[in-house]
């Protein structure tokens, strides 16, 4: 299955082995743009496991020969989605929330990242189970949840809180006040979310034996045309500004009592994995600012931005990836 997920990538270029391992246990299908990979390879990376990697491409776009599905729409894909679902017993997403959480929104069966442990003979499927998952498997190089209950429940709260964050909204949505996306990337916005139900109702249609494959595809359907239904929708972006803007005072907040984070004198831990990916996205879109008079956090993301993983699973993979914005400049040479 996992083959035949895999042949769904235009490009072999984009399927490589990382960390030198011929025939490594596992195997990641993400994007590297996408910011739910890009916590997953920071653990990878942290962690020195030797991984298939499969980049997909998952903006559907319109050639000459017409529309080109995202990558991972693709059936075989699907099903493998599918069999990580059955550990999860959860109902497909029925909405759109600019959130991601497979606890809070639902199951979205066409996203990336999912990860095959081969060895195990495991799917699994969400980007804060896979975490978690891989830092179970070994103490070593690193222990990124602490062992110790009050440490871990901290860690794992701030986790939960980084979840809460509506980055699809803030991605995909035009803020009627500042929007300050790149424009290249406004530009993609026009019509992404037509591209992709044009794409996934062709997918219903071409797959209509197969039931499984149409529900999973009908759920997206319904999450793309309820993102398209707010994207520019004022109220629901100033929200989703205002929301971000919320968990980060709180993030001063937990940083001034010193609960966590490596830069009061814990050890790095998925906490810090997952506020350094989000706050690299939030430098990308421009929202920086909404530190500037935060102090703990300013020095926060200064540090998180040198760590070699952060440094080249968040901000490299999305200086690569995405279009070109003015504000990575400044975190664009980090070791």
């Amino acid at each position: 299955m996992a083959a035949a997920a895999r042949a769904a990538i235009a490009d072999p270029t984009r399927i490589a082995i990382v960390g030198g391992r011929a025939q490594p246990r596992f195997e990641l299908f993400h994007a590297a743009s996408s910011l739910c990979s890009q916590k997953v390879r920071t653990v990878l990376h942290e962690k020195a496991f030797s991984y298939r990697s499969n980049d997909m491409l998952i903006l559907s776009t319109m050639g000459g020969d017409g529309l080109v599905p995202a990558e991972h729409y693709s059936p075989a894909y699907i099903r493998l989605r599918l069999v990580a679902a059955r550990e999860l017993n959860p109902k497909f997403i029925s909405g759109y929330s600019g959130r991601t959480s497979v606890e809070t929104e639902g199951f979205d069966p066409c996203v990336v990242p999912l990860l095959v442990d081969h060895e195990a003979g495991r799917v699994i499927a969400d980007s804060k189970r896979i975490c978690i998952y891989l830092d179970g498997l070994s103490r070593e190089p690193i222990q990124l949840i602490p062992e110790v209950p009050d440490a871990r429940a901290e860690v794992m709260r701030q986790v939960d809180v980084v979840d809460r964050i509506p980055n699809g909204a803030l991605l995909y949505g035009f803020h009627p006040d500042a929007d300050l996306r790149p424009e290249a990337l406004k530009a993609s916005m026009q019509t992404v979310y037509d591209y992709k139900v044009m794409v996934l109702q062709r997918l219903v249609s071409d797959n209509a034996g197969e039931p499984e494959l149409v529900a999973a595809y009908r759920a997206k359907i319904v999450k793309e045309s309820g993102g398209k239904n707010v994207c520019r929708d004022p109220e629901f972006q100033r929200a989703a500004r205002q929301k971000t803007g919320q968990l980060l005072n709180d993030l001063e907040r937990d940083l001034a009592a010193g609960s966590f984070a490596c830069t009061n004198g814990h050890a790095f831990s998925l906490a810090d994995v997952f506020w350094g990916v989000n706050l690299v996205r939030l430098n990308y879109l421009g929202l920086a600012s909404m530190w500037e008079a935060l102090p703990r956090v300013t020095n926060y993301f200064d540090v998180l931005a040198r760590r070699p993983s952060l440094c080249k699973e968040a901000i490299k993979a999305s200086l690569d990836s995405l279009p070109h914005s003015r504000y990575m400049n400044a975190v664009a040479s980090c070791p």
